[in-house]
C-alpha cells in the first residue's frame, strides 16, 4: 500500500504512513541571508543581504531546487538504498532508510529521499 494525499499525489514505499517534504535551495533571485545580529531592539526588523548566486547542481532546470522526502512507514522490509520514487513528476533516490524493532510494536522504519544527487 502507498501512502496518497488528499491532493492525489502518492510515494511508492510499502507501509507508508507519513512523509515529510522539504524544499532547501532557493530559486536564484530569492537568495537574501539573514545578516542580523543580537542587537537588534525589541520590535525591530531583521537585515537581509544578497547571498551568492546558486544555480544548483548540474544546471538545474528547476532553478537548483533541492527536494528531499522523509517517509515512516510500518513494514517488516525497508527500502533499498538507491532505489527511486516519484513525486510531482520529481524523480528521488533513497540515501538512507532504517528498521526500528520495538518490543510489542509492528515493525516501523524511515526513509530518506533527495533528487539532489548524480547518476
Amino acid at each position: 500500500m502507498s501512502l496518497v494525499s488528499s491532493q492525489g499525489q502518492s510515494i511508492g514505499v510499502t507501509g507508508a504512513r507519513k512523509i515529510t517534504v522539504k524544499k532547501t535551495r532557493p530559486k536564484p533571485g530569492a537568495n537574501k541571508l539573514d545578516a542580523s545580529t543580537l542587537a537588534i531592539p525589541h520590535g525591530g526588523k531583521r537585515v537581509y543581504e544578497d547571498g551568492l548566486p546558486d544555480n544548483g547542481p548540474n544546471g538545474s532546470t528547476n532553478g537548483g531546487i533541492t527536494t528531499t522526502i522523509a517517509v515512516e512507514f510500518k513494514s517488516a522490509s525497508k527500502p533499498a538504498v538507491g532505489s527511486t520514487v516519484t513525486r510531482s513528476g520529481v524523480t528521488l533516490k533513497c540515501i538512507d532508510s532504517e528498521l526500528t524493532d520495538d518490543a510489542g510494536t509492528l515493525k516501523q522504519g524511515t526513509a530518506n529521499y533527495t533528487s539532489d544527487y548524480t547518476d
